[in-house]
């Protein structure tokens, strides 16, 4: 939603500071940009972290609207493998709406957090890698969700694979790469800050992403594109769609 403003603005005190000084300042209008775009991403790392400890994690524009998402294509019947859980917000908000939900997580500190913290008799937490966890536990899972997981892989696309014979399902969350222009002038100038986290080795754009899925025999049933995230819905090319 968004909103109706006043035509005549009120004057920000800030910006005409900044505008002076932009004047003042001995550099050409390359070196500005650059700068600029660097104060840009680092208030957005601010503000983002920031909103994080001012909301709460069921509150979080950013879970809602992936909740919102989800809840389109989920099912109360299904079971829900959440793999890079952390500490199972995420997983919790999950298992209120299917029917059984197992949180993975590589954090033994996180899931012992999630553990006590979350308690329901359709969740579960489980330390360990996820393959080796389906291989162990012989059951079936209908969704997987890889919520900013790939971002952090050195081989996304290997690691998919491994992954894609298992479920029908999959949601992937990740940042969005052509969430505006300005990461597209970062690239331009050569900027070194442009990437949304110190631990991401990939940051996709949106065709990227798509190619990467494609490539693993996933189908992309629905997609979002907001506050700079890609979420989509897919689906195991080659297996049979659940009903």
């Amino acid at each position: 939603m968004g909103v109706q403003i006043p035509r005549k603005k009120k004057r920000v005190g800030l910006l005409s500071l900044l505008y002076r000084l932009n004047r003042l300042m001995p550099l050409s209008n390359r070196q500005k940009l650059k700068l600029y775009l660097d104060f840009e991403w680092i208030f957005d790392r601010m503000a983002m972290e920031a909103s994080f400890k001012h909301y709460s994690p069921e509150e979080h524009p950013h879970r809602r609207f992936a909740n919102r998402f989800l809840l389109r294509h989920l099912a109360p019947h299904m079971q829900v493998l959440d793999l890079g859980c952390a500490k199972g917000d995420m997983a919790d908000l999950l298992a209120r709406h299917v029917g059984r939900v197992v949180g993975v997580d590589h954090d033994a500190a996180a899931i012992a957090h999630a553990t006590q913290r979350y308690q329901r008799p359709n969740l579960s937490f489980r330390h360990g890698d996820a393959l080796q966890y389906l291989r162990d536990c012989g059951e079936r899972f209908d969704v997987l969700v890889l919520s900013h997981i790939l971002e952090h892989l050195d081989e996304p696309e290997a690691f998919l694979k491994q992954f894609s014979q298992h479920f029908t399902w999959f949601y992937i969350e990740l940042p969005d790469f052509d969430k505006s222009y300005l990461n597209h002038y970062r690239l331009d100038l050569g900027s070194s800050l442009v990437y949304s986290d110190d631990d991401h080795v990939s940051e996709f754009d949106r065709h990227e992403l798509h190619g990467l899925l494609e490539r693993t025999g996933l189908e992309v049933v629905d997609a979002e594109y907001r506050f700079g995230l890609q979420r989509l819905w897919c689906r195991r090319a080659t297996g049979p769609a659940l009903q």
